[in-house]
């Protein structure tokens, strides 16, 4: 026979499998969407760290009854069913991809609080909100934000060819200099790393132990160094057009983008690091003179 999983694991076994309809809803957008292609490391990344924080633990664990646990799953199962039939005769609908994502988060925390309590429950948010990262975020919401980004950076690319004496204008989302144009297209905004930061901003805070107010420092850093990075990779592209033509512009465009990517990551790997850092303690001693 195989051996039975130990009591202690079982409510693990209860949040990955509360975690894996919406999972797995996800993945088509991952693999097909154009944003969203880091959730793939959003799985392992969120099951590691649940891990790592319940080896943590200490006290005492209560297992639900099987009567609590059997109706839990009959209400549970024919809502999570109808939600992936939904999603298999669509499976780029957001709706039931975030519904079910609301459902994992609600039937997780609700789980580790009969098993640990609510305080602890409470301790994995940051948990939660990276198993919600992975989600795609409302089209709503979505095309706002990419029409922002598109348009901060437009604008900011102008101003800073205009402080250094290049007169290019502003045409809807292309930069124009002279008869030459450079559209900014959707991809080019932003989204990407802003999407990907704002997932990287939940790993950190939980694989640092942050604080409240220090993950909510690192994810406005996360944004400002998103946005700054990529003006910056659009201004050298849109120098690159402008000097060098549209060949050199087609070469340096995604040799740009990774760069960009990689700068951005790193400013932010060294800034949660920072914010994790734990002050020094001072040791003051006392000298008895005799």
């Amino acid at each position: 026979m195989p051996p039975t999983p130990s009591p202690t694991w079982l409510p693990l076994l209860g949040v990955a499998a509360v975690w894996t309809p919406a999972m797995l809803a996800a993945s088509y957008v991952w693999g097909h969407g154009e944003y969203y292609d880091y959730g793939w490391f959003v799985p392992p990344a969120a099951l590691w760290l649940t891990a790592r924080r319940w080896h943590s633990l200490s006290g005492p664990l209560t297992l639900p009854r099987r009567r609590w646990v059997l109706a839990a799953a009959a209400l549970l199962l024919p809502w999570i069913l109808v939600l992936r039939v939904l999603g298999y005769a669509d499976p780029s609908w957001r709706l039931p991809m975030i519904l079910l994502g609301m459902t994992a988060a609600g039937a997780s925390h609700g789980l580790l609080a009969v098993t640990r309590g609510w305080r602890v429950s409470a301790g994995f948010v940051w948990i939660t909100l990276l198993w919600l990262s992975a989600l795609p975020w409302p089209t709503v919401v979505e095309t706002r934000i990419v029409h922002q980004l598109t348009q901060g950076v437009v604008t900011a690319v102008a101003e800073l060819f205009q402080m250094f004496g290049k007169p290019v204008e502003v045409l809807g989302d292309r930069l124009r200099l002279h008869d030459i144009s450079v559209e900014v297209t959707d991809g080019c905004s932003g989204v990407r790393s802003f999407q990907s930061f704002v997932m990287a901003t939940w790993f950190f805070a939980e694989l640092q132990h942050l604080r409240v107010s220090r993950a909510l420092i690192l994810l406005a850093w996360a944004c400002v160094v998103a946005f700054v990075v990529n003006m910056a990779r659009t201004y050298a592209l849109a120098i690159i057009r402008f000097d060098h033509g549209p060949t050199a512009f087609a070469q340096a465009h995604d040799a740009l983008g990774l760069l960009a990517f990689g700068i951005s990551g790193l400013i932010f790997y060294l800034l949660s690091d920072k914010l994790a850092a734990r002050p020094r303690r001072t040791v003051i001693t006392t000298v008895q003179h005799q």
